[in-house]
Protein backbone atom coordinates (compact mmCIF):
# COMPACT_ATOMS: atom_id res chain seq x y z
CA UNK A 1 0.00 0.00 0.00
CA UNK A 2 1.57 3.46 -1.02
CA UNK A 3 2.03 5.37 1.99
CA UNK A 4 1.45 8.49 0.64
CA UNK A 5 -2.47 7.84 0.59
CA UNK A 6 -2.63 6.78 3.69
CA UNK A 7 -3.77 8.63 6.70
CA UNK A 8 -1.51 9.58 9.11
CA UNK A 9 -3.04 9.13 12.92
CA UNK A 10 -2.27 11.44 15.26
CA UNK A 11 0.51 10.55 18.23
CA UNK A 12 -1.47 8.84 21.39
CA UNK A 13 0.66 10.65 23.55
CA UNK A 14 2.29 13.81 23.43
CA UNK A 15 4.46 15.59 26.19
CA UNK A 16 1.77 18.18 26.91
CA UNK A 17 -0.73 15.34 27.38
CA UNK A 18 1.48 13.23 29.71
CA UNK A 19 2.68 16.44 31.62
CA UNK A 20 -1.03 17.49 31.92
CA UNK A 21 -2.32 14.08 33.04
CA UNK A 22 0.51 13.30 35.11
CA UNK A 23 3.00 10.41 35.13
CA UNK A 24 0.46 8.08 37.20
CA UNK A 25 -1.87 7.73 33.52
CA UNK A 26 0.89 7.55 31.34
CA UNK A 27 1.31 4.09 30.15
CA UNK A 28 4.80 3.19 30.56
CA UNK A 29 3.43 3.71 34.75
CA UNK A 30 0.25 1.99 34.48
CA UNK A 31 1.94 -1.24 32.68
CA UNK A 32 5.08 -1.17 35.29
CA UNK A 33 2.77 -0.94 38.26
CA UNK A 34 0.14 -3.66 36.88
CA UNK A 35 3.49 -5.95 36.77
CA UNK A 36 4.65 -4.77 40.07
CA UNK A 37 1.23 -5.85 41.63
CA UNK A 38 0.63 -8.98 39.57
CA UNK A 39 4.03 -9.62 40.99
CA UNK A 40 3.28 -9.29 44.71
CA UNK A 41 -0.05 -10.59 44.08
CA UNK A 42 1.40 -14.29 42.97
CA UNK A 43 3.97 -14.01 45.59
CA UNK A 44 1.16 -14.06 47.92
CA UNK A 45 -0.25 -17.12 46.84
CA UNK A 46 2.49 -18.77 46.09
CA UNK A 47 4.13 -18.58 49.86
CA UNK A 48 2.20 -21.21 50.94
CA UNK A 49 4.45 -23.54 48.71
CA UNK A 50 7.23 -21.33 49.19
CA UNK A 51 7.77 -20.38 45.84
CA UNK A 52 8.60 -16.74 44.98
CA UNK A 53 7.02 -15.71 41.27
CA UNK A 54 10.34 -16.22 39.48
CA UNK A 55 10.73 -19.76 41.15
CA UNK A 56 7.36 -20.35 40.03
CA UNK A 57 8.40 -19.34 36.00
CA UNK A 58 11.51 -21.91 36.51
CA UNK A 59 9.76 -24.83 38.60
CA UNK A 60 6.49 -23.87 35.16
CA UNK A 61 8.94 -24.12 32.67
CA UNK A 62 10.48 -26.77 33.25
CA UNK A 63 7.21 -29.00 33.24
CA UNK A 64 6.59 -27.59 29.73
CA UNK A 65 10.39 -27.75 28.73
CA UNK A 66 12.74 -29.99 30.50
CA UNK A 67 16.23 -29.21 30.12
CA UNK A 68 16.47 -25.38 30.08
CA UNK A 69 19.90 -24.01 30.56
CA UNK A 70 20.03 -20.80 33.36
CA UNK A 71 20.95 -19.04 30.03
CA UNK A 72 17.69 -20.06 28.73
CA UNK A 73 15.98 -18.56 31.59
CA UNK A 74 18.43 -15.53 32.05
CA UNK A 75 16.22 -14.60 28.99
CA UNK A 76 13.06 -15.46 29.49
CA UNK A 77 13.08 -13.64 33.41
CA UNK A 78 16.05 -10.87 32.23
CA UNK A 79 18.13 -11.57 35.14
CA UNK A 80 22.12 -11.42 34.76
CA UNK A 81 24.05 -14.60 34.93
CA UNK A 82 24.53 -14.00 38.87
CA UNK A 83 21.11 -13.35 39.72
CA UNK A 84 20.01 -16.26 37.72
CA UNK A 85 22.43 -18.29 39.44
CA UNK A 86 21.67 -17.26 42.75
CA UNK A 87 17.83 -17.99 42.10
CA UNK A 88 18.24 -21.58 40.84
CA UNK A 89 20.40 -22.46 44.09
CA UNK A 90 17.97 -21.48 45.87
CA UNK A 91 15.38 -23.40 43.39
CA UNK A 92 17.80 -26.42 43.67
CA UNK A 93 18.38 -25.93 48.16
CA UNK A 94 14.82 -26.44 48.74
CA UNK A 95 15.18 -29.62 46.52
CA UNK A 96 12.82 -28.49 43.21
CA UNK A 97 15.63 -29.06 40.39
CA UNK A 98 18.67 -30.44 39.92
CA UNK A 99 21.51 -29.41 37.48
CA UNK A 100 22.82 -31.88 35.14
CA UNK A 101 26.01 -31.66 32.77
CA UNK A 102 25.81 -32.65 29.13
CA UNK A 103 27.34 -35.72 28.55
CA UNK A 104 28.44 -34.25 24.72
CA UNK A 105 29.21 -31.26 26.06
CA UNK A 106 30.59 -31.15 29.59
CA UNK A 107 30.23 -26.69 29.75
CA UNK A 108 26.31 -27.27 29.40
CA UNK A 109 24.52 -27.91 32.51
CA UNK A 110 21.13 -28.38 32.28
CA UNK A 111 18.27 -28.12 34.18
CA UNK A 112 15.29 -30.61 35.44
CA UNK A 113 12.89 -31.32 38.21
CA UNK A 114 13.47 -33.50 41.05
CA UNK A 115 10.25 -35.71 41.74
CA UNK A 116 9.85 -32.75 44.19
CA UNK A 117 9.35 -30.07 41.65
CA UNK A 118 7.35 -31.82 39.76
CA UNK A 119 4.61 -32.95 42.23
CA UNK A 120 4.42 -28.92 42.72
CA UNK A 121 2.83 -28.47 39.15
CA UNK A 122 -0.75 -29.64 40.54
CA UNK A 123 -0.60 -27.08 43.18
CA UNK A 124 0.76 -23.92 41.78
CA UNK A 125 -1.71 -23.82 38.75
CA UNK A 126 -4.63 -22.69 40.94
CA UNK A 127 -2.75 -20.54 42.86
CA UNK A 128 -1.85 -19.24 40.14
CA UNK A 129 -5.39 -18.49 38.89
CA UNK A 130 -6.18 -16.82 41.98
CA UNK A 131 -3.97 -14.26 41.44
CA UNK A 132 -4.96 -13.44 37.97
CA UNK A 133 -8.87 -13.70 39.03
CA UNK A 134 -8.02 -11.43 42.13
CA UNK A 135 -6.60 -8.63 39.50
CA UNK A 136 -9.17 -9.20 37.24
CA UNK A 137 -11.98 -9.05 40.30
CA UNK A 138 -14.79 -7.02 38.40
CA UNK A 139 -13.69 -7.79 34.97
CA UNK A 140 -16.80 -9.74 32.63
CA UNK A 141 -15.12 -12.18 30.80
CA UNK A 142 -15.02 -10.03 27.76
CA UNK A 143 -13.14 -7.05 29.28
CA UNK A 144 -10.77 -9.60 30.53
CA UNK A 145 -10.50 -11.25 26.93
CA UNK A 146 -10.35 -7.42 25.59
CA UNK A 147 -7.58 -6.59 27.99
CA UNK A 148 -5.21 -9.85 27.29
CA UNK A 149 -6.15 -8.94 23.35
CA UNK A 150 -4.69 -5.24 23.94
CA UNK A 151 -1.72 -6.27 25.68
CA UNK A 152 -0.78 -8.53 22.99
CA UNK A 153 -1.21 -6.39 20.88
CA UNK A 154 1.32 -3.93 22.79
CA UNK A 155 3.74 -7.05 22.78
CA UNK A 156 3.41 -7.12 19.38
CA UNK A 157 3.61 -3.20 18.21
CA UNK A 158 7.10 -3.74 20.82
CA UNK A 159 8.26 -6.37 18.07
CA UNK A 160 8.34 -3.60 15.35
CA UNK A 161 11.82 -1.97 14.32
CA UNK A 162 10.42 1.08 11.62
CA UNK A 163 7.41 2.95 13.39
CA UNK A 164 7.04 6.10 11.06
Amino acid sequence: MDNSTQTETPPLYTPQKVTAGGMHSALGYLIAMTQRRLHEVLEQELQPLDLTAAQFVVIIRLFQQPGMTASDFCRILDYDPGAMKRLLDRIEHKGFIRRTRNPQDKRAVHLELTESGRQLQPEIMPKVCQAYNRLLHGFSADEAGQLEHLLQRILANSQITDIA
